[in-house]
């Protein structure tokens, strides 16, 4: 019972952290005002790109036509929106600035605690965005002609939620070999822009070639943004090994970051900070 009580408060803690991260994002209008612009107009480029090609190539590609192709690249847009990307940052900042010593000693995880308090700003961000595209993609080209069922649905939410976990852990990963060299950078870099290429950023993955789509599906870059994939034909068929090539990597970025967390905070004890 005791051990109940001491995990209930300690969820409890970190669910505040996330409403303080909530209350943070919604301190700053500006960033509202960016994405109030932004967002549509994304939206709208979307729109008429892919609408001339599809009208200069043909009505369908691999099954995927323009509606499905516009669909599928805005729900990359939205789950960018909710990605943990700003946490490599925020962590790399700490460890520069040295805080991350003196936070190590609080009474929390530190890692936990970065993972709640980012959720708690990403998440007003994902509404936001979810606010303002999905309705302008319902009056601009409607709903995608595929079939809606629960099975669609229920893989659709489990691609996105692993997903975001995914996200990250891979953020988080990178972050911490500013542990030892001055400039991490370089790493989110070579993440970012291939999160971008394998996740489907501006070229849906049924368009690309099979060879392609197999490589982006097994390595960890592809992994966030698997749940672009829902529109697709062939989706119902393939979320379950989506979604089970995600828990892979999700075990392999926990097991990762418990090791070279545990011996960066040996190492700082040893050394006194």
């Amino acid at each position: 019972m005791k051990k109940k009580r001491t995990n209930a408060a300690a969820l409890t803690k970190y669910v505040a952290i996330c409403f303080v991260g909530f209350k943070e994002f919604l301190y700053y209008p500006q960033r509202l005002y960016a994405i109030l612009v932004l967002a549509p107009f994304r939206v709208i480029i979307l729109i008429y790109i892919y609408s001339y090609a599809f009208s200069y190539l043909g009505k369908s590609i691999h099954g995927i036509n323009a509606s499905i192709a516009i669909w599928s690249v805005a729900v990359y847009h939205l789950l960018l929106s909710a990605q943990f990307r700003g946490i490599f940052k925020t962590i790399t900042d700490e460890i520069r600035r040295g805080d991350l010593e003196v936070q190590i000693n609080k009474p929390y995880r530190y890692l936990l605690f970065k993972f709640w308090e980012h959720l708690g700003k990403s998440l007003p961000n994902f509404f936001l965005c979810l606010l303002i595209i999905v309705p302008v993609l319902f009056v601009t080209i409607g709903i995608p002609d595929v079939t809606f069922s629960a099975s669609r649905i229920i893989g659709a939410l489990c691609l996105v939620f692993a997903g975001t976990l995914v996200s990250a852990l891979l953020y988080i990963l990178i972050a911490l070999p500013a542990l030892w060299i001055d400039d991490a950078q370089p790493f989110f870099w070579i993440l970012d822009k291939s999160v971008l290429v394998l996740g489907g950023a501006y070229v849906p993955l049924a368009l690309l070639p099979q060879s392609f789509q197999a490589f982006a599906t097994i390595t960890p870059f592809g992994a966030p943004m698997f749940a672009t994939q829902m529109f697709n034909p062939n989706f119902l068929d393939k979320w379950p090994l989506l979604f089970g090539v995600q828990v892979v990597w999700l075990l392999i970025g926990f097991f990762l970051i418990a090791g070279i967390f545990a011996k960066a905070k040996a190492n700082l004890s040893i050394n006194g900070g």
